[in-house]
């Protein structure tokens, strides 16, 4: 679990202890019943929708980042679809304003903010990705 977006060692172990181990365990969960069975006053219900919105975006946009799929999701992106429907530009600068909170800044650090042109790749494989999924439908 420790390599889904947002989810360190600590809370692998607290996902782990409620029968969350893998990323279709997590896309599973109940965020509700997980937020109660954990009993921790930061894991809310939205919390756990937010990793799982993560985890999809990272499962079905090729060559996406953890930290790229937590500020979509941070942005309101969180799913291929809604992606697709992005200007690039505007993206990049919903995401630099994000960059600059406190948890833009614990969840990108020093890596260098997206260009608008990074986002333009990512729209890019979530319009193929998309598009390769219904040839093979």
């Amino acid at each position: 679990m420790e390599k889904a977006p947002s989810i360190g060692p600590k809370t692998a172990r607290r996902l782990e202890a409620v029968g969350v181990r893998t990323i279709a365990d997590l896309l599973a969960a109940s965020p509700d019943e997980k937020q109660t069975q954990i009993n921790v006053r930061h894991i809310s219900a939205q919390v756990i929708r937010d990793w799982q919105a993560q985890a999809l975006l990272a499962c079905t946009v090729p060559g996406l980042r953890s930290r790229e799929a937590q500020a979509l999701v941070a942005c309101g992106v969180r799913d291929a679809e809604a992606l697709k429907a992005h200007d690039a530009v505007a993206l990049c600068e919903a995401i630099a304003e994000w960059g600059i909170s406190d948890e833009g800044q614990r969840a990108w650090g020093t890596a260098p903010a997206p260009t608008p042109d990074d986002i333009a790749t990512w729209i890019a494989r979530a319009e193929r990705a998309a598009m390769e999924a219904s040839e093979a439908a």
